[in-house]
This record gives C-alpha cells, sequence and structure tokens, in this order.
C-alpha cells in the first residue's frame, strides 16, 4: 500500500497533500454507512460501494460503482455501472455503459456513457455536459447544459443556455431553459406544450470539415484508454517477461526516468533528422522515427500497468492493466492536473521503453555466439 502512494506522489499525479490517500481494493469494496474517511479514498474491485462519508476527493472504478454517501470533495467514477446518488461538494465526473446522477454537486458535472441519467433529484451547482447514446435530464442544472447525444430528452430546469449536438433532442412539459437553446442537428428540436424557453432557439450550422463527429471528448477518451489497453495485452499475452521488466522499471529511480524522457522527447527527432541526411542512415532513422512515435503514443502502458500492478497486487496482470490505464484515463480528464498527467506519463512512458530496447540490445549482444 505505501509502495502505491510513494508511486503516485513520486509520479505527480496526486498533489503532495494526498500522500495520506486511503487505498481500497479487492473484489467487493463497501464504505458503511456509519463510516466516516477523513481523507481522500481511491477504491477499486468488482464492486465498490461507498455509503459512508468521504472528507476529500474519491476515485473508483469497478464493474458496479455505487456512491450514496456525502463526499466533501470532488468524485472521479468509471464502470459498468456507475450511480452517484450523494451530495458532493466538488465535481462529478463519471464514464461508464450506465451512469446515473441523483445528488446534489456543488460544483461541475460530467458524465459519459451509453445510457445517463440526470434523475428528479439531481441538482448540479454550476455546469453539466453530458455525452451518449441516449441522455435523460429531469433535474436541475444551475449554469450551462451541454449534450451530445443520439437521443436526449429534458425535461428539468437549465438556468442558462442548452447547447445540443446529435440526433434527436426533445424538452417535456415541464422543461424550462433560462437562457437559449443552441442545437446542431439535423432535426429540429420537439418541444412538448408547457415547456419554456427563455432566450429563443437558435440552430447551429455544420461543424465545418467535420460532419457527423461529436465534440464530446468521451469517445476520445474510451478510444484512447481501448486503445492502450489492446497494446498492453498483447506485450502480456506475447512477451510477458519483458512487459513486467518494463513495468517495474517505472518506479526505479523516477527522477532519472523524468530526465531521459525529457531527452528521448527532444533528442530522437533530432537525431533522425541528422541521419536521414545521408542515404546509408535513411532506414535507421525512419525505423528510430517509427520506435520514437509508437513509444510516444503508447507511452501510458507501462506506467498503467505498473500503478494497476500495485493497487491489485494478486489480480490477473490484464484487470491490473486496465485498472492503471483507467486511473491515467480519468486523471486525464482533471483540468490542469491532467496536462501534468499526461506530461509525466509521456516522459516516464518513452524513458521506460528506451531503457528496454537498450537492455534487448544488450541481451541480444550477449546471446551472440
Amino acid at each position: 500500500m505505501k509502495t502505491a502512494l510513494a508511486a503516485l506522489c513520486l509520479l505527480g499525479l496526486v498533489a503532495a497533500s494526498a500522500c495520506a490517500t486511503e487505498f481500497r481494493t479487492g473484489s467487493a469494496i463497501t464504505v458503511a454507512a456509519d463510516e466516516v474517511i477523513d481523507d481522500d479514498l481511491m477504491a477499486a474491485g468488482n464492486s465498490v460501494v461507498i455509503q459512508g462519508k468521504v472528507t476529500g476527493d474519491v476515485l473508483a472504478a469497478g464493474q458496479t460503482v455505487r456512491l450514496t454517501g456525502p463526499v466533501g470533495g470532488s468524485v472521479m467514477a468509471a464502470g459498468n455501472s456507475v450511480i452517484v446518488t450523494g451530495d458532493v461538494d466538488g465535481s462529478v465526473r463519471a464514464a461508464g455503459r450506465s451512469v446515473t446522477l441523483g445528488g446534489l454537486v456543488k460544483s461541475n458535472a460530467q458524465a459519459g456513457g451509453q445510457t445517463v441519467i440526470v434523475s428528479e433529484t439531481a441538482k448540479v451547482g454550476k455546469d453539466l455536459h453530458v455525452g451518449g447514446t441516449s441522455v435523460d435530464l429531469d433535474g436541475t442544472v444551475g449554469r450551462l447544459l451541454g449534450l451530445a447525444a443520439q437521443n436526449a430528452a429534458v425535461r428539468g430546469t437549465v438556468g442558462g443556455d442548452v447547447k445540443f449536438e446529435g440526433d434527436e433532442l426533445s424538452l417535456g412539459p415541464g422543461a424550462s431553459v433560462g437562457g437559449e437553446l443552441l442545437y446542431r442537428s439535423d432535426l429540429e428540436p420537439e418541444m412538448a406544450q408547457g415547456a419554456t424557453i427563455a432566450g429563443g432557439v437558435t440552430k447551429l450550422p455544420p461543424r465545418p470539415g467535420a460532419e457527423g463527429k461529436r465534440g464530446f471528448s468521451l469517445v476520445g477518451f474510451l478510444l484512447r484508454l481501448v486503445t492502450w489497453f489492446a497494446f498492453g495485452a498483447v506485450g502480456i499475452a506475447v512477451a510477458p517477461r519483458i512487459f513486467r521488466a518494463a513495468a517495474v522499471a517505472v518506479a526505479v529511480r523516477p527522477w532519472w526516468n523524468l530526465l531521459l524522457g525529457f531527452l528521448v522527447l527532444v533528442a530522437t527527432p533530432v537525431a533522425v533528422i541528422v541521419a536521414m541526411i545521408t542515404v546509408i542512415g535513411i532506414p535507421l532513422g525512419l525505423v528510430a522515427l517509427i520506435g520514437w512515435l509508437v513509444a510516444l503514443l503508447f507511452s501510458g502502458v507501462p506506467v498503467g500497468a505498473y500503478l494497476g500492478g500495485r493497487m491489485l497486487r494478486s489480480a490477473s496482470p490484464y484487470l491490473a492493466l486496465f485498472l492503471g490505464l483507467l486511473v491515467l484515463a480519468l486523471l486525464g480528464l482533471v483540468p490542469y492536473l491532467g496536462f501534468i498527467t499526461k506530461l509525466v506519463t509521456i516522459l516516464i512512458g518513452l524513458a521506460v521503453y528506451a531503457r528496454a530496447t537498450k537492455g534487448l540490445i544488450v541481451e541480444m549482444r550477449l546471446q551472440r555466439p
């Protein structure tokens, strides 16, 4: 447990004050209704149920994630089914096949999934951004409501503008919009009798060169997560020893990893250009460039494998890899912290790949007759 916390702090993925974060892992994680966690909580398991009070932030991942207790900080949750009905003093970011919001969120909320439900008891103090195949909103949004969905139904109250991008949008009899309704769709919004829009309705022009594309970042989030996991899963299956060594190397001399990663990031393109000046160096330069691009694209894989392995020590390497990558992807969504997470991940990932390549070259030379 302490090893995982130290690794997270060294990677810069959490603030220094979060070094006392409580970790809970296992098949079924439960925070009882009478329990108080006076700190941040990171929980990962097949089932995560948080009924008690958490004074700090919550990061939860599992097949099923259910949060009904109050949270003093923000919530980041991902799983097949995510249900957040407890009151949250900060923001909520949730992703899953099915996502339900049903409590008070004092700041902003972002939710993405195949089905997203914002129930009648839900209240978002500031902005709400939702992306999914089907979205139902019966609750209250204090300011802006951003929707990117195939089908969306609004029956609640929105204090500011509603911005919709997708196929079908309907406003029920009880829908109230305090600002404008701006939509980008081939179909006109359906408005039931009794729905009110204070600022009028405006149809937005199609995005230049982006017909059919959705502006919600959930697509990129899921694509990045699935691509990383597929690459890592192949690595586990084809070369498990090398993959494990790469994951372990993440925590070996972490500050040196950051420096080495920076050198690889900056120096490799320069070296490739120099090598390709000569005809002989063109093949070598191309190979180096392709390797650099692949390492850059999949830099999060060894870092995710290490984090997941520390959090789920006895679990399947595939499950640990998925959990670690999920944590990285969720952190990448957080403003400011997301940029730091991505930068640190890239630098450490590049360093690990560089050290692994060097190790393979040395091993091949030793095996020569």
